[in-house]
């Protein structure tokens, strides 16, 4: 669905600039920005410090870390809505007198919960400046390859020893919310494809995203419902294809990955 002229990546950044740092603009003036584990891997995906320096971001920092404080400068938040990263929040405007930054801007990743937004307003509400939820829980790898980023998803799918269904039912949610995420930010109401098998996790993962993305443009910035576009989004278990999981791919890519020590899509050469 991802313009391959512009590729995913790019497609982020322009919605986080647009989101986040063109939402907080002010001339001259120079901003901190506070990342947990989370947003901190998505930004490393999509930009690079330079371009964050174009924004008037001058220092980045893990919100779960104590810092140094600076009082005169204002922080931009950009945070899963998590107790933890939350917390990390709360704890830099715990008194006026020793708010650690000058104001917050709060932007978080998908759809914060009742309870936190509540715990928010009532510790600090009278430093934020802004609190918005801008919807991009999925990391863009590459220009049309993405991924939900949820190692146990197989696990809880597929376990025949797992006893609580609650736990799959809980990821099947997560996972649509964030495929949502994927098709608002490529501005897309797909139509939504799978396997005719009623009982199978393709097909109960189909019905979530065909909901949600439904409630979704029933409430988005606008308050009007975004009609089909023309493009389809099709869910297949892996049953429908289990060949390719065992298939060595003949690219460039593939190779430098056999012969090279690469994590997180870095390699690290080490001269003497």
């Amino acid at each position: 669905m991802a313009p391959a002229a512009r590729g995913l990546k790019s497609l982020v950044w322009q919605k986080l600039k647009s989101a986040i740092f063109d939402d907080c603009r002010k001339e001259d003036e120079w901003k901190v920005i506070l990342l947990d584990d989370y947003t901190t891997k998505l930004l490393s995906l999509c930009c690079k410090m330079t371009d964050l320096l174009a924004e008037g971001i001058t220092v980045v920092e893990n919100v779960y870390k104590n810092r140094e404080p600076v009082p005169h400068m204002k922080a931009i938040y950009f945070i899963t809505p998590t107790k933890k990263s939350v917390d990390g929040l709360i704890d830099d405007f715990i008194s006026k007198s020793s708010s650690r930054y000058k104001a917050a801007y709060v932007y978080f990743t998908d759809t914060c919960p009742d309870n936190l937004f509540n715990k928010i307003k009532s510790s600090c509400a009278r430093s934020i400046r802004r609190c918005k939820e801008i919807s991009i829980s999925f990391f863009p790898y590459e220009s049309q390859v993405f991924t939900l980023n949820v190692p146990d998803a197989f696990y809880c799918c597929y376990s025949p020893t797992l006893e609580n269904t609650k736990d799959k039912d809980a990821v099947m949610e997560a996972m649509a919310e964030q495929i949502v995420t994927l098709c608002a930010t490529l501005e897309e109401n797909p139509g939504v494809r799978c396997k005719s098998t009623p009982s199978d996790n393709a097909s109960r993962l189909a019905q979530l995203v065909e909901k949600k993305l439904e409630n979704y443009y029933k409430t988005d910035e606008q308050s009007q419902i975004k009609a089909k576009t023309h493009s389809q989004l099709i869910i297949l278990d892996r049953g429908f294809d289990p060949v390719s999981t065992v298939l060595h791919e003949l690219t460039f890519q593939a190779m430098a990955y056999d012969l090279l020590p690469i994590e997180n899509e870095t390699y690290k050469q080490v001269l003497f």
